[in-house]
């Protein structure tokens, strides 16, 4: 961010919105999909103004489309114009992964990153797909969370306490109460998710678009291809998940795909293949090793189980602050060592990246491996000019947050604390001095303010349950002291404080709705049983992991299935398709880009080396060839920085830095 951009952008927070939004603010340019306007969730880039360079709302879309006039979902979008002053009329939508994962938590991510390169010439949009996230109104359990709040959030952030084997899935209430509610959860499916995109580009005014999607993105704007195809230019799949191969029988296979990509690499560096022969071999019997006989925690480090280094393997193909690619570097002398019983490397890798000193954020990190070729002197001056480069970044860090206040600060007209908001605080303390046994009551009684009438008396009725003394007097003279306006303002933080909560329960329902009607019984429990004996990777398939899918079974045996004729066959079409993947991609594998491809009559597929899920966004290589695909889909590609993406492998006898 420039000084210019910035003056720009403060100019245009007290300027009158522009005129290129004006016809969605009037219900959008389809009659038959309203829009609503709305404010913007506070997670648009630092630069973008509210009804300037971008804006927020939703499109109602029928949840049937054979019943126009029935019941309707609104789904929650984000527009950010093109940066040029003549864009293309063309712009390009981004179809977030989950299924359910939603995309509008981080309206930047979306805008400056995975579409920011398009953001030049073209506007980008972005939506949450029905029952994702902000667009999963239509489908919550509203009363099962407040009943079962805590176990809830416990069980779909992976923490929940073993269940006895008589016991139901702990999300059964949940998907009772879906069933009995007026949604037509069969509605909820990835055919009605293309019309969706469809509607939604009409809505928003776009007659011809382009299409960026990842991971169960990929799988939608497949589905575009062959259910609503009109006005669709290009598109752009990275993480391939066709909706013909077994996503979950096949769980393990992305793993060992990923895992027999690094030893084709290695294979193919002679000094590597000289020094790890057997590679392959040597992992096969790796699990075998660390399941018999862990390397213990003796040394003065964790103990090393096969669920801990496959962990950190797995790190690699995380695109996030954790993730370190300089890891499959590494892999091969450590596959070797840890098979030896030898913890050299994997403790020497664990204390470099978790002692702060050489962090890839830090001076020290981002010099890497090459730092050991520099004199003192040559080091120290590289070491001065990347600690200059990062007090940079820490200023425009600081100038990104200054900004994002003063944006919510002009749009919400802060004001003194009111007596809901003072009632908040003083109700946060008191719960703090709860015990362990006391709380998860009151937590509940909260979440349940949410389902029954919003009155004075409700909000006393859950403060006398739960508390007593100094505590109980102080919250009771709050609400007495509440306007009217103060208790409905009470029950919308309510609804602000469990949104976290209902968006960890909904996220995981999302998946839920999507692979248990649409996946079962083409996937099944017989299919991934017999999928995983042949499967040879034992350090990959813990018995922790297998355990993981057959409770994704459990729950999906809650659902009705609702498979549809020919959704499990390959998708046919003859738009421009760029299908990429990543060798380290353990979601979905690097061989199903080029599956997909095989019935899309003009595609093309890129693999990128050592990157992991959403490959193209692990590289500037990546970002370029997209940005070139998407200006002119039939023009051709130079490949060329693919191949520098290759790992160079680090042989036994190199120094440890």
């Amino acid at each position: 961010m420039t000084p210019d951009q910035i003056i720009a952008a403060i100019a245009l927070l007290l300027a009158e919105p522009v005129p290129a939004f004006d016809t969605l603010r009037s219900g959008g340019f389809d009659d038959r999909y309203p829009v609503t306007v709305e404010a913007c969730p506070e997670t648009t880039g630092a630069l973008d103004i509210e009804g300037q360079t971008v804006i927020c709302g939703t499109v109602s879309v029928p949840e049937d489309y054979e019943d126009s006039d029935g019941r309707r979902v609104p789904l929650e979008f984000a527009v950010g114009l093109a940066r040029s002053s003549n864009p293309f009329d063309d712009p390009i939508i981004y179809l977030h992964g989950g299924p359910a994962s939603g995309a509008l938590d981080s309206i930047a991510a979306a805008t400056e990153v995975i579409l920011g390169d398009h953001r030049q010439f073209r506007d980008v949009v972005t939506f949450d797909q029905r029952a994702a996230m902000l667009s999963s109104t239509t489908v919550r359990c509203t009363d099962t969370l407040a009943e079962n709040v805590v176990d809830l959030v416990l069980e779909s952030a992976g923490a929940a306490p073993v269940q006895e084997e008589a016991e139901e899935p702990i999300f059964a209430p949940c998907v009772r109460e879906l069933y009995e509610s007026e949604a037509d959860l069969s509605d909820y499916n990835t055919a009605n998710n293309a019309r969706d995109v469809r509607a939604l580009m009409s809505a928003l005014g776009y007659p011809e678009y382009n299409i960026l999607g990842i991971s169960y993105g990929t799988r939608l704007a497949l589905e575009v291809l062959r259910t609503a195809p009109e006005g669709v230019r290009a598109v752009i799949i990275d993480g391939v998940a066709p909706s013909d191969m077994l996503l979950y029988d096949d769980f393990f296979g992305p793993h060992g795909d990923a895992m027999d990509a690094l030893f084709a690499q290695c294979a193919g560096q002679q000094a590597c293949a000289e020094a790890y022969p057997d590679l392959r071999q040597t992992f096969v019997e790796l699990g075998t090793t660390l399941a018999e006989n862990p390397i213990p925690a003796a040394r003065g480090m964790p103990e090393i189980t096969a669920d801990m280094f496959y962990g950190l393997v797995s790190q690699r193909t995380k695109f996030s602050a954790t993730w370190v690619r300089d890891l499959t570097a590494y892999l091969p002398r450590m596959i070797t060592e840890l098979a030896a019983g030898d913890a050299t490397t994997f403790d020497w890798y664990l204390t470099t990246y978790a002692d702060g000193g050489n962090l890839p954020g830090t001076a020290a990190g981002l010099l890497g491996p090459g730092a050991a070729t520099l004199g003192n002197d040559e080091r120290a001056l590289a070491l001065s000019v990347l600690e200059a480069a990062q007090a940079m970044t820490d200023l425009r860090e600081g100038v990104t947050t200054a900004m994002a206040q003063l944006k919510h600060d002009i749009v919400a007209a802060p004001a003194a604390l009111s007596v809901a908001e003072a009632f908040d605080l003083r109700a946060t303390e008191a719960l703090g001095t709860l015990t362990q046994e006391e709380i998860v009551p009151a937590v509940q009684d909260y979440a349940r303010l949410r389902t029954g009438p919003e009155t004075r008396q409700a909000i006393t009725g859950w403060v006398v349950a739960h508390f007593s003394g100094p505590d109980a007097e102080a919250l009771q003279a709050l609400v007495a002291a509440m306007s009217d306006d103060d208790v409905a303002r009470t029950f919308e933080i309510a609804a602000t404080d469990l949104a976290p909560f209902e968006a960890a329960v909904e996220s995981n329902m999302g998946l839920m709705i999507y692979a248990c009607q649409e996946d079962v019984p083409y996937n099944s429990p017989e299919g991934f049983q017999t999928l995983l004996e042949k499967f040879p990777y034992d350090v990959i398939a813990t018995p922790a992991q297998v355990q993981g899918i057959e409770n994704l079974y459990a729950m999906c045996a809650l659902f009705e299935p609702a498979p549809r004729e020919g959704f499990h066959e390959s998708v046919v079409s003859d738009v421009p398709v760029l299908a990429l993947g990543g060798t380290n991609d353990t979601q979905t594998s690097w061989r199903w880009s080029a599956h997909a491809a095989e019935t899309l009559s003009n595609a093309r597929v890129i693999i990128y080396p050592n990157s992991g899920h959403g490959a193209s966004l692990y590289s500037r290589c990546g970002l370029d060839i997209n940005a070139k695909f998407i200006l002119d889909p039939e023009a051709p590609l130079d490949l060329s920085c693919v191949d520098q993406l290759v790992p160079k492998f680090v042989l036994p006898d190199a120094p440890l830095p």
